[in-house]
């Protein structure tokens, strides 16, 4: 299992400090910039692949991954991929997801208001032009879903939390590539490729001070249950060092 704790920022008056736990499936990646690492890592999530089928894909992984950071203020704590099949009704079909834990400075002082303000905004942006909602109740989180987004606020070992599920269509970059692999600037954006992607995110106010960001990827919709349960997952580990003085 990956267990990590950020590493303490040492200009910030309260320093990032938690910890929490990964699902086995999921391999830990290396920083973007970073030359060691990446054949050793996509070699144990495709260990059938070829050295210029490895190369390939470290080039792509190391061009998506900065994408991560919604903001200069984010912190990438880890990034990391599970890659593999999974039974649905009885036929393997392929699992991918990425996942992303970043963290983003705040000046909170209670977890439980913040939790909310995020719960609203959220709410706000997903479900603004829909009349009808379907409840959420459950032990631990209540919510509403829509035709498109769910949404939750839960209660964590750690504390309040915001978690959240959305289908979208992901467009496919505008330049296509033609049969003979030259890419095509004349390509008509109207038919640009789609692609359905799942983003689930969990959102969990440190004491105070920050929030920290886990968020999987993933174009295996059809796996949705299974991804909400791994993220559910790591959320349940998760612990705070609020220090000496209460932070």
């Amino acid at each position: 299992m990956i267990q990590t704790p950020i590493e303490a920022a040492a200009a910030r008056e309260v320093p990032y400090a938690f910890r929490y736990t990964v699902p086995d499936e999921f391999v830990r990646l290396p920083d973007p910039t970073a030359v060691e690492g990446w054949r050793e890592a996509l070699a144990r999530l495709v260990p059938d692949a070829d050295e210029e089928q490895l190369a390939s894909a470290t080039e792509q992984m190391q061009a998506v991954l900065p994408g991560l950071s919604a903001g200069g203020e984010d912190t990438i704590d880890l990034t990391a991929m599970c890659l593999g099949t999974e039974d649905v009704s009885g036929e393997e079909r392929l699992s991918m997801g990425l996942l992303a834990v970043t963290v983003k400075p705040s000046e909170h002082r209670d977890r439980l208001l913040t939790a909310e303000g995020i719960y609203r905004a959220k709410h706000q942006k997903f479900f603004a032009s829909e009349s009808e909602l379907q409840e959420l109740d459950f032990e631990l989180g209540k919510g509403a879903q829509g035709r498109q987004d769910m949404l939750l606020a839960v209660k964590l070992p750690a504390g309040p939390g915001v978690m959240s599920a959305s289908l979208r269509l992901l467009t496919l970059p505008a330049s296509l590539v033609t049969e003979s692999g030259v890419v095509d600037p004349d390509a008509d954006e109207s038919i640009r490729p789609t692609l359905p992607v799942a983003s689930l995110q969990l959102i969990v106010p440190a004491p105070r001070d920050y929030c920290v960001y886990v968020t999987i990827s993933t174009p295996s919709v059809f796996l949705l249950d299974s991804y909400c349960g791994r993220l559910a997952q790591i959320g349940r580990t998760f612990t705070f060092d609020v220090g000496q003085q209460g932070r």
